[in-house]
């Protein structure tokens, strides 16, 4: 017998599609996209970029899954030091209510044949030399079919 397998990809293609149909864009004025593995080079607007570090292949298939909430920093943000030469703060207010909305969305999702958990409820990680994200991770799980 033939087995249907489903690949990482297929798996970030299913939680953007849960986000699209939820228009998780409109719904929290999100000013970019959902992406797929990585952001626009230099994006200045707020994008939601969805990467998974492994995918198994096993009868079931269970999958992390890192939503990365890019939220461009407040700007003019005064520093600790009166020399300070970044004087931006990352915007958590921001990334919160984003991350509110996605983490309402995607937890214990039902999809026709997968289902999704909330793993990681946010956490705000450095992105480079001026900016961060907020990553949410999620367990996206699938039972591998025979066809």
């Amino acid at each position: 017998m033939d087995h249907y397998i489903k690949t990482g990809i297929s798996s970030l293609e299913d939680v953007k599609q849960v986000l699209e149909m939820a228009d998780v864009k409109s719904n929290t004025g999100l000013t970019g996209d959902v992406l797929i593995l990585m952001r626009v080079l230099n994006s200045s607007k707020e994008d939601i970029v969805l990467n998974s570090s492994k995918a198994g292949a096993e009868q079931i298939t269970v999958n992390p899954i890192n939503v990365n909430i890019h939220i461009p920093n407040l700007k003019n943000q005064p520093g600790a030091t009166p020399n300070t030469v970044d004087n931006t703060q990352p915007d958590i207010k921001r990334m919160e209510e984003v991350g509110r909305v996605v983490i309402e969305v995607l937890d214990d999702y039902r999809g026709f044949d997968f289902f999704l958990r909330v793993d990681s409820a946010g956490e705000v990680i450095p992105d480079g030399k001026n900016g961060f994200y907020y990553n949410i991770v999620i367990w996206y799980t699938y039972l591998r079919k025979e066809i």
